[in-house]
């Protein structure tokens, strides 16, 4: 059950967020990212089973000439706070994505009513990161649908004959198709950092997490820390952010040699509603009731070299409803490269 972006507060952030101040690498620039998200790392194939998604992460806005749409998009949030005021500086984000949740047996044609319902989603992020030293903060803007019109049946079908696996057989009762909006703000700080021996260095960032809309609605916190070599500058998106962004990048150039690190975070989120599992807002589907709290952990690995950078990492979560059979397990890799 992705409880993923879901939270990806703190996670979901979005939109998440980590403000960090370590070692500097070359020029910032844009950047490319292509994530997948898929339980077949962890050898299940159930709630949350499958996302992938593309992002594009600006440079500085001030670096763009004033009619670039980047630059006019900027402007026109201008009003939210932290974003073009004095001391922070402001990059966007869009991201393309589609995910997908499954019940625990994908075989049966009509699979329990109390468990996870068949859901696609298919989504645009935007986010505008603010950032200074010290502090970074996100907001989202998400829009777009859920059901048959996100395309979600056909990419797991297709997906599991290309790898034999099971037919999914269950998709006519799936969620209905509804537009999906959403906001949030996700806010991090760089608490602590220091040297690990030698050339190591680490550090600690507090995350929270807020959104509003018909995907999620809720609130999160957590921590996550990081270990490692010539580490950048980063936004974080490394452990807590499960969502399909690419904060890593933002504000965060090429790489003189290499950079290596470890990390893993805790976060727990206090959900009002989640699309996947508490069903459409506007029109009757199936669903269950999502529990009030939700813990999940993520430990991972984060390299870069050059213009390329990559990201694995592995979450787990508590279990998200009373009749959930199992906790949910999903791998993520993603794989970053600047423009020049």
């Amino acid at each position: 059950m992705m409880l993923r972006t879901k939270f990806a507060v703190l996670a979901l952030l979005p939109f998440c967020a980590v403000a960090c101040l370590t070692q500097s690498t070359a020029a910032y620039a844009d950047a490319l990212t292509v994530t997948v998200e898929n339980d077949l790392i962890t050898g299940s194939d159930n709630h949350y089973t499958n996302g992938i998604g593309v992002t594009w992460v600006s440079n500085d806005l001030d670096s763009y000439d004033d009619d670039r749409f980047v630059s006019q998009w900027g402007r026109f949030w201008g009003f939210l706070p932290f974003v073009e005021d004095a001391g922070y500086t402001t990059y966007a984000s869009w991201t393309v994505a589609q995910e997908m949740h499954t019940p625990d047996d994908i075989t049966i044609a009509n699979p329990p009513e109390d468990d996870q319902p068949y859901a696609g989603i298919l989504y645009v992020d935007s986010v505008l990161y603010a950032r200074s030293k010290g502090w970074a903060l996100g907001w989202e803007l998400k829009l777009g649908v859920v059901g048959p019109a996100s395309q979600a049946e056909n990419t797991q079908k297709d997906f599991h004959e290309l790898v034999g696996g099971d037919e999914p057989m269950g998709w006519d009762t799936q969620l209905p198709n509804e537009p999906v909006i959403n906001i949030g703000l996700t806010a991090a700080h760089l608490w602590a950092e220091g040297n690990a021996g030698g050339s190591a260095r680490w550090r600690l960032v507090p995350v929270g997490h807020v959104g509003l809309g018909t995907y999620f609605t809720g609130a999160g916190l957590g921590m996550y820390g990081e270990v490692g070599w010539n580490l950048v500058d980063a936004l974080g998106g490394t452990a807590l952010r499960e969502g399909l962004n690419a904060a890593s990048t933002v504000g965060v150039g090429p790489v003189d040699g290499w950079s290596v690190s470890f990390f893993g975070g805790l976060g727990g989120h206090a959900i009002a509603h989640y699309l996947p599992l508490d069903g459409t807002v506007f029109k009757d589907s199936r669903s269950v009731d999502t529990k009030p709290f939700v813990g999940n952990a993520s430990l991972g690995v984060s390299v870069r070299h050059g213009l390329f950078a990559l990201s694995l990492a592995t979450t787990f979560t508590t279990k998200a409803f009373d009749t959930q059979e199992k906790s949910a397990e999903f791998g993520t890799l993603s794989v970053s490269w600047y423009l020049r």
